[in-house]
């Protein structure tokens, strides 16, 4: 069995010590080696293809990658005004976080019922910032009507061939316009002008309306990995 890696990043976030076991590449998961190293950590995630068949550990989220390959040929000719980049000096960031927190519903960080310390909440809101001041991302665009914002993809860089859709969300109020849509052949078009060759998007597998949506985008799925919960409590 691989051993469990500290999570830097998360551990200093959260503020107590988490972290990750990857068994992608493994089929074993010994489970008295796991409890002996993962004494040291309050939360650790495991990650398998395979299901673990042990209650002391929870699933939290099946993981879904859809990509989207070649898209230097595809084209998309219904842009509307009212999509544009997001301004902080000029546009309302208070709904930006709103909506950001909106996105992550399906998030294991909302639906663990052991994060108890506004993790979830604490984790969008530094995402979306991160997004806005271009750390995670390089373009963060919204649909803008009568100054509310309806809806907002985030774009960001894997390597210089893929591009990544990082957090989406559209105003409950604004559901059934399209907007989803138009967010997602926009972030597409964006990919395209900074010459990325594909996009992908990660999604999780209970979030049957984002799933809908990237299909119905012509995105394939391409990977799907178990996600599992160890909280030493």
């Amino acid at each position: 069995m691989a051993k469990i890696e500290r999570l830097n990043w998360d551990s200093d976030f959260f503020g107590y010590e988490v972290g990750r076991l990857d068994l992608i590449n493994s089929d074993e998961f010994n489970v008295e080696k796991f409890i002996s190293e993962s004494s040291s950590f309050k939360l650790v995630y495991i990650l398998s293809k395979k299901t673990i068949p042990y209650e002391f550990i929870t699933l939290v989220d099946r993981k879904i990658i859809y990509r989207k390959d070649d898209i230097s040929n595809v084209g998309y000719n219904s842009f509307k005004n009212r999509l544009i980049s997001f301004d902080e000096n000029l546009h309302d960031k208070k709904q930006l976080i709103e909506l950001a927190l909106a996105s992550g519903i399906y998030s294991r960080y909302n639906i663990d019922s052991n994060f108890n310390n506004n993790e979830y909440t604490k984790l969008y809101t530094r995402w979306i910032l991160n997004s806005i001041n271009k750390e995670i991302a390089f373009e963060v665009l919204i649909a803008l009507e009568n100054k509310q914002i309806l809806g907002f993809i985030t774009i960001g860089k894997i390597n210089s061939d893929l591009a990544d859709i990082g957090l989406i969300a559209v105003h409950p109020d604004a559901r059934g316009r399209g907007i989803g849509t138009e967010l997602i052949n926009s972030a597409i078009e964006m990919a395209k002008s900074k010459n990325f060759k594909r996009i992908q998007v990660v999604t999780q597998s209970e979030n049957i309306p984002a799933c809908n949506l990237y299909q119905k985008a012509n995105f394939k799925e391409i990977d799907i990995t178990n996600i599992y919960h160890y909280w030493n409590l």
